[in-house]
């Protein structure tokens, strides 16, 4: 029996030295396979730096007439002659319509041959007034018949003058309402004219820009017609009011169109630049990296990363602004950015 008691007691010695040099074994794996986490990471880092960066607003507007009027005639008479048609450029001064004034020229000759005589009645009647033939109130009434005739004379020019319809200022006709023989009306539109040179560029801006917006400011505009060209104007008008729907303010530009390749209507989207010299902030591009819409940065200060999240602006060249989360001066990584985390110690790298 005292036999068996030392083979067990030997089998559980051999096993538990082998359970003894399985466990050594594992641990010397284990700590060979560890991460090193305080074995600094070598990166490269770049300084924050300052640049001058144009700053502006992005625009969406359309285009409007710079004039616009809807000419009408202003005595009832019958059309004669028209002069352009739609699509046609005219410039100021130009005839556009002429009606027919033949009853307004027999009225006119019929006053100035009744003018004729009561001026010399009224010629007569001073003379003999101041010879004291004729009485006052008959010479007065002289007077006064000559003065009506040149009054209804006057009527009668005027109206005359406008069967002639000329273009109140240089533009294109955009419409045409009625033709030739037809008779019209006082009031009655015969044409729509449209000033084509410059353009106005209405566009609303967010409010929170009021501080930034002046008279002059330049604006740059794209449209869908022209993809490739670049229109450039200036803003003329600012609403002193902001729409209260969209917490916007309207602007104003002129765009010249001498080559009249924009039209009255046309969408458009641009940009104002309201600081064309401004200071900021700028890292390289490949500082920065992005996940699930947040761009963070890593910065270098004694030999620890600090993650930062920021908010970046325009670009410059290879470089991004930083409009908040880096200052000026600040070393940020430019390399190994996958392997970096907050706190974790870095060597800088040449």
């Amino acid at each position: 029996m005292s036999r068996d008691i030392r083979t067990l007691g030997a089998a559980a010695a051999t096993a538990l030295a082998l359970v003894a040099a399985g466990c050594s074994r594992e641990a010397r794996t284990a700590e060979a396979t560890a991460p090193a986490s305080d074995v600094p990471i070598a990166v490269a880092v770049a300084p924050a730096t300052v640049a001058q960066v144009e700053r502006w607003v992005p625009l969406v507007g359309a285009f409007y007439a710079n004039e616009e009027v809807a000419i009408a005639a202003q005595i009832e008479t019958r059309v004669v002659a028209f002069g352009p048609d739609v699509g046609d450029r005219v410039q100021e001064g130009d005839v556009l319509v002429r009606l027919d004034d033949a009853d307004l020229q027999a009225a006119r000759r019929e006053i100035e041959a009744r003018l004729v005589k009561a001026r010399a009645d009224n010629a007569r009647a001073q003379v003999l007034r101041a010879q004291g033939i004729m009485a006052a109130e008959e010479a007065e009434k002289m007077r006064t018949e000559a003065a009506v005739l040149e009054a209804q004379l006057d009527v009668v020019k005027v109206k005359i003058d406008r069967t002639v319809i000329r273009a109140p200022f240089a533009g294109i006709i955009a419409e045409r309402d009625t033709s030739v023989g037809a008779v019209v009306k006082s009031g009655q539109t015969l044409y729509e004219l449209v000033q084509d040179d410059p353009l106005k560029f209405r566009t609303p801006v967010p409010e929170r820009f009021a501080g930034y917006l002046e008279l002059g400011q330049p604006v740059r505009i794209t449209v869908d017609a022209y993809p490739n060209r670049v229109f450039e104007g200036a803003i003329t008008r600012i609403n002193p009011t902001s729409e209260t729907a969209n917490r916007s303010i309207t602007l104003e530009a002129l765009v010249p169109n001498v080559d009249r390749l924009l039209r009255p209507g046309f969408f458009a989207k641009g940009e104002l630049v309201y600081d064309p010299r401004g200071d900021a902030v700028v890292v390289p591009e490949k500082a920065l990296t992005t996940f699930a819409g947040v761009t963070k940065v890593f910065v270098i200060a004694n030999g620890k990363t600090e993650e930062r999240i920021v908010r970046t602006g325009v670009a410059v060249g290879d470089r991004r602004e930083i409009a908040d989360g880096v200052e000026r001066g600040e070393q940020v990584a430019v390399s190994n950015l996958d392997r970096l985390e907050q706190g974790a110690a870095v060597t800088i790298a040449p």
